[in-house]
């Protein structure tokens, strides 16, 4: 409960909060273009994809690369289409399902739980405020920002620890790892967020942050935000 609440107020609080460090008012508008003719095509991403199918997904992206995550979401959601049929699932047969994948013990444990508590507190449907994904055991704060963005159509931020290195980058600024704890960067998600497209935004944030601003060797002489970059501009 502490935890779920602490997440909460981080959101929250952060919306009203001044940046310490500012980003450029034209990202407002840059992600979503970049999304447009450069953005990533998953099966989760999907207009019709059903609200549980994504926090499946969300579950299997952890520490994941998506390209990975492909096949074994279609395995899982074909295998185990809904809450229900999730939550009666043998977990020895799902850590067998998620092995290929990794952290296959605590991402069967994991998704269990969530189904269970789905059915038990939601009558096997996802909410949709931030408090009640909040209170589900094992959804945290960016999962819950990303469903309630990319499925319910609020315009939410995101923050995960490719968009840290991306804001980092850009402003110079140490933001850390823990998402929970980064108020600033939340801040300034907030701050770039557009009143609409916020979906394509998001998406592109994570796209960007994949495709040119990579973990490792960035593309800097191919990114169009070299000359605003703090980062590229000593590449």
């Amino acid at each position: 409960m502490r935890k779920e609440r602490a997440e909460l107020r981080l959101v929250v609080s952060s919306r009203s909060q001044e940046p310490v460090v500012r980003l450029p008012l034209r990202l407002k508008r840059f992600f979503s273009g970049f999304e447009r003719v450069y953005g990533r095509t998953f099966p989760w991403r999907s207009r019709g994809t059903s609200a549980y199918r994504m926090l499946v997904a969300e579950v299997l992206l952890r520490q994941t690369r998506a390209e990975d995550v492909v096949d074994l979401w279609r395995l899982l959601v074909r295998e185990y289409p809904t809450p229900a049929a999730l939550a009666a699932a043998r977990l020895d047969v799902l850590r067998r399902v998620l092995r290929p994948l990794g952290l296959n013990r605590q991402r069967a444990i994991a998704l269990k739980r969530i189904a269970e508590v789905l059915l038990r507190q939601f009558k096997g449907r996802v909410p949709s405020t931030l408090e009640s994904l909040l209170s589900i055991p094992h959804v945290g704060v960016y999962a819950a920002c990303a469903l309630l963005c990319f499925k319910y159509n609020l315009p939410t931020p995101i923050v995960d620890s490719n968009i840290l290195r991306l804001f980092g980058r850009l402003t110079g600024q140490s933001f850390g790892r823990d998402l929970r704890r980064s108020n600033v960067a939340w801040s300034l998600a907030w701050s770039i967020l557009p009143p609409k497209r916020a979906a394509a935004h998001n998406y592109g944030l994570l796209d960007f942050s994949a495709l040119i601003c990579r973990p490792t060797r960035p593309l800097c002489n191919q990114c169009p935000l070299r000359r605003s970059c703090w980062y590229g501009q000593r590449s």
